[in-house]
């Protein structure tokens, strides 16, 4: 198989809630996005992770010219991205909540965790990267691209979207699409201990209300079909057998993904520490 042919059922509350969001169709403007569907599409996606993330001194160099975490490989995952000319220009990869857990697992797991005991549903952000240098190309492809999370989280029926960023990048997640902060500042390994701060969008609660942030605005008013997620990449162990991706975890995280990709979460914490 070369894609997820069908995407997870919601709830009835799900449906409810997505019937009720049902406006208007996309604006002519809007900078275009779509799932990867591809293995060349997801290491393109990843290649200007790598190149952006490097360039801001926020990894290692290595020899696959690509980067990822274990978390995000796998058919939980959903890599976002869209063109700049014949190049992927723009990327946030999605993960659902697994049993390889988050990415950020390995820095506030115990916060993560009572958000799961509670019976929250969580779906992570990140790898967000850009490669053009205008900041108003880049806010307009971000909101895109949260639009696609925000849809992706209701189709599969996350309750919460949590993220990791930089404390000076907060407010803009809190003004624009009502994230709040649920845990304090710390220093992330997977960034070589640069500062993150993790914050959570309560996905149901905020859509309910009146009046909402401006990006959570847009994306109620630009609804996205559960079918646009249905031929996702789905990371399975042939498609990966040979590929960067596969090079990049058994070399840095020394993880094959081969039978199951992806890593247990004890395990993943551990890879980090190697």
């Amino acid at each position: 198989m070369n894609a997820i042919t069908s995407v997870e059922l919601p709830e009835t509350i799900i449906i409810d809630i997505t019937a009720r969001l049902t406006r208007p169709a996309l604006r002519s403007s809007e900078p275009p996005c779509s799932c990867a569907t591809s293995l060349q599409q997801v290491e393109s996606a990843w290649g200007l992770v790598y190149d952006r993330y490097s360039e801001l001194g926020l990894i290692d160099e290595n020899p696959f010219g690509i980067h990822a975490v274990p978390t995000a490989v796998g058919e939980h995952a959903c890599v976002i991205w869209g063109p700049e000319g014949p190049d992927v220009g723009y990327t946030m990869t999605l993960v659902r909540d697994n049993a390889s857990g988050l990415a950020l697992d390995s820095v506030y797991a115990a916060y993560l965790d009572a958000l799961r005991r509670d019976g929250r549903r969580l779906l992570e952000v990140g790898m967000l990267a850009d490669r053009r240098r205008s900041a108003a190309r880049g806010v307009g492809a971000l909101f895109s691209m949260m639009r696609w999370a925000i849809y992706f989280g209701l189709h599969t029926g996350s309750t919460d979207i949590v993220i990791g960023v930089h404390p000076r990048h907060a407010q803009f997640y809190i003004r624009c699409y009502g994230f709040e902060e649920f845990a304090p500042p710390t220093s992330y390994p997977l960034v070589r201990n640069h500062p993150v701060v993790a914050l959570r969008l309560r996905l149901f609660e905020e859509l309910e209300k009146e009046v909402l942030p401006r990006g959570l605005a847009d994306a109620r008013d630009n609804p996205i079909p559960a079918t646009a997620f249905a031929h996702r990449f789905a990371f399975e162990p042939e498609q990966l057998r040979g590929s960067r991706i596969a090079g990049f975890l058994k070399t840095r995280y020394f993880i094959d993904p081969g039978p199951k990709a992806g890593v247990e979460r004890a395990g993943y914490a551990l890879a980090l520490s190697a």
